[in-house]
């Protein structure tokens, strides 16, 4: 007896002793610990002069961890070789790779990726500094980064100075001195001597810290900043609990200027002209596809063929996709096209040169139906006593069944329109219950060979009948169109609301883009004599944006460092506006009564940066 209760004692301690260190996690019930990790000591000291070791180390008062010390931890001057960052224990360790420079003070910032091993609690926007001279600079300048398209932080990019004003600095030689945009766009470049600088931001994809590449975003700022310090007040905050403030303090403290400039980021007007992709989808057309738009068209040659009106070009307005509809039968029944394309390309240096490509084209697919074409794939007698139905060429319409009154319904047809015979479109309106013919337009499209445009001054509230009589529109290898009709209503004026802008602070023209919840253009006006007027608009919530249009070409414009010339500004109205039905709303609106920080409505910005 006295030994099974022995036995039972030994299991009931080892299932204790193996329960015990399964849970190796802080008891449950205790605290959580908010309390981010304490400096202790470094190697070498903070500020240290005539210090000309490569190894830093940094101790705290706990286990300490790096968030992401690649993209956070910035180092000043910029190293050609990445230094190595690491947590080991309580310490953080780092090795500089470059020869130190001589009468430099380096800054190592750590912005906020030092946090405790556990709880990942933050020590917050922390930077070391020595010198490996006599003197350490500690002046600082901050800012923040916006898209000057649409006023959105731009994360993650590099933030450069140059004491060198000359205007190639930045084309030639390395920044002095970096950062790097936070989350939200900000940014402070630290250990700054009481010189004179340009400040820059660079999407620098080769890191090499200068603006070397055509296709890297930039942002510059017109003036020369020279940093200072001043007197001010700060205010510090005592909390009770997460929730609940205690005290609220005023302190007395050196605020470091400038700390609210803002650069503009954008990328140059600038692409890699080249051939991204080639193919034949159907028999009856080949689609080729450039990398940039151009202001040339290319030339195509048929090889394996002296065939040389073979084809119909449909370009968009930009010249980067091309689709080549074949309008030659013998070409058409090629099952391999042998090309030459002659066109221009941009090479290593940015420059567009002549280039001859050949290409090989296969068609895997069957195409278009030459007219009275007969399937000779029959499965019965019946079959061969009975004609194939007629291929019609095809339409989309984009009439719905209501209408907007200031709608301008498109027809795309399948191929593009050889002739037209006649005047195969109507339109009636309905008056009592009788149908009554009147006056309409349809317009062919100045660069689409497919599409059309339905121009008619419609009456609110009518109802229409829009017919499209058969066998009058001729495309391709004479396919013709089948009848078509649409009835449709036109919206009635009580239906729509009204938006008249005053628009002030703009030098020079401008236009004013009325934008949906997600920051999407729905309707642009141009500002004529301080006053933008949005008809017939749906009741709904809106917001508006400004743009300057320097060139009235009615189109947001980037800049160009080489010229020195900004991007065209924009400007954000940041309330929301309420429209109803049968309501007409005025609106006036200065574009400089906010600060451009506060004026992006928040429901428009990215979502990591709506906090």
């Amino acid at each position: 007896m006295k030994k099974n209760k022995i036995h039972q004692f030994v299991i009931l301690a080892g299932f204790i002793l193996w329960n015990a260190c399964a849970s190796t996690g802080t008891p449950s019930g205790g605290p959580k610990d908010i309390t981010p990790p304490t400096l202790m000591k470094s190697v070498p000291l903070q500020n240290q002069l005539n210090y000309n070791k490569k190894k830093i180390e940094i101790f705290f008062n706990e286990l300490v961890s790096l968030e992401n010390p690649s993209e956070k931890v910035i180092v000043s001057p910029p190293q050609k070789i990445a230094p190595t960052a690491k947590a080991f224990g309580n310490k953080i360790s780092v090795l500089l790779a470059d020869t130190l420079l001589p009468e430099t003070t380096y800054t190592i910032d750590f912005t906020d990726a030092i946090v405790d091993y556990n709880e990942k609690n933050k020590f917050g926007d922390y930077a070391f500094s020595f010198s490996t001279g006599e003197t350490v600079d500690s002046l600082c300048i901050s800012g923040t980064v916006l898209d000057a398209s649409n006023l959105n932080p731009v994360p993650g990019v590099i933030i450069g100075v140059h004491t060198n004003l000359n205007d190639t600095s930045f084309n030639r030689v390395p920044f002095e001195r970096i950062s790097k945009t936070s989350q939200r766009g900000f940014f402070t470049v630290k250990g700054l001597p009481e010189k004179k600088f340009h400040i820059f931001a660079l999407g620098d994809k080769n890191r090499d810290y200068h603006f070397d590449q055509s296709g890297e975003s930039i942002a510059f700022y017109d003036s020369v900043i020279t940093p200072w310090i001043e007197p001010c007040q700060k205010t510090d905050t005592i909390w009770k609990d997460s929730i609940t403030v205690d005290t609220i303090m005023i302190r007395n403290a050196t605020c470091y200027k400038p700390d609210n400039i803002i650069l503009r980021y954008f990328a140059e007007d600038f692409g890699r002209q080249y051939l991204s992709k080639r193919e034949r989808p159907s028999k009856e057309k080949i689609m080729l596809t450039f990398g940039y738009k151009s202001d040339t068209l290319p030339s195509l040659k048929l090889l394996n063929s002296k065939i040389s009106d073979w084809y119909l070009l449909e370009n968009n307005p930009t010249n980067d996709t091309l689709t080549y509809w074949i309008t030659d039968t013998i070409v058409l029944s090629m099952d391999t096209l042998r090309l030459q394309l002659d066109y221009l390309k941009t090479d290593s240096l940015n420059n567009l040169v002549s280039k001859t490509d050949t290409l090989k084209l296969i068609s895997r697919s069957k195409g278009v139906q030459n007219l009275g074409s007969v399937n000779k794939k029959k499965k019965n007698k019946e079959e061969n006593d009975n004609p194939p139905p007629v291929q019609h060429l095809t339409l989309k319409c984009t009439l719905q069944d209501i209408t907007e009154i200031n709608a301008k319904p498109c027809i795309q047809w399948e191929t593009p329109v050889i002739r037209v015979e006649g005047t195969p479109w109507n339109l009636y309106k309905k008056k009592d219950t009788t149908w009554v013919k009147t006056p309409c337009s349809v317009l062919k499209d100045s660069v689409s060979l497919r599409n059309y445009y339905l121009v008619v001054k419609w009456e609110f509230g009518a109802e229409y009948r829009f017919d499209l009589d058969s066998g009058m529109v001729v495309g391709l290898f004479d396919k013709t169109n089948d009848k078509f009709s649409k009835t449709f209503k036109i919206r009635k004026e009580e239906d729509y609301s009204r938006l008249i802008v005053t628009v002030e602070g703009i030098e020079g023209s401008g236009y004013v883009e009325l934008l949906d919840k997600t920051d999407k253009v729905l309707r642009r006006e141009k500002i004529e004599n301080r006053v933008t007027d949005f008809k017939y608009l749906m009741p709904g919530s809106y917001y508006l944006r400004a743009v300057e249009d320097l060139n009235n070409n009615f189109s947001w414009d980037t800049g160009n460092y080489a010229e020195k010339r900004q991007p065209e500004n924009v400007w954000y109205n940041p309330r929301i506006l309420t429209l109803r039905a049968n309501w007409d709303v005025e609106e006036s609106w200065n574009v400089h009564e906010y600060p451009l920080l506060q004026q992006k409505p928040l429901e428009l910005k990215p979502k990591e940066n709506k906090k």
